[in-house]
């Protein structure tokens, strides 16, 4: 018997997009992945190698929901 609340369902729901927002956050986190995104979409960087980009543009270590924005 399945007895499912309807805050039961909202906090499952919530739970997961609070995980696929964390699994984001870590892949944007890698330099080498915001390197690409940055080569791809930002005019200034489409002739860049990526990894000029990592090395010469992306400064320090990223502060993955330290820093508030």
């Amino acid at each position: 018997m399945n007895t499912d609340t309807t805050i039961a369902k909202n906090i499952r729901v919530t739970d997961e997009k609070a995980s696929y927002d964390a699994a984001c956050k870590r892949l944007l986190s890698e330099k080498i992945i915001l390197a690409w995104i940055m080569k791809n979409c930002v005019e200034e960087y489409r002739t860049c190698d990526v990894n000029e980009i990592t090395e010469n543009y992306i400064e320090g270590q990223p502060q993955v929901g330290e820093a508030a924005v």
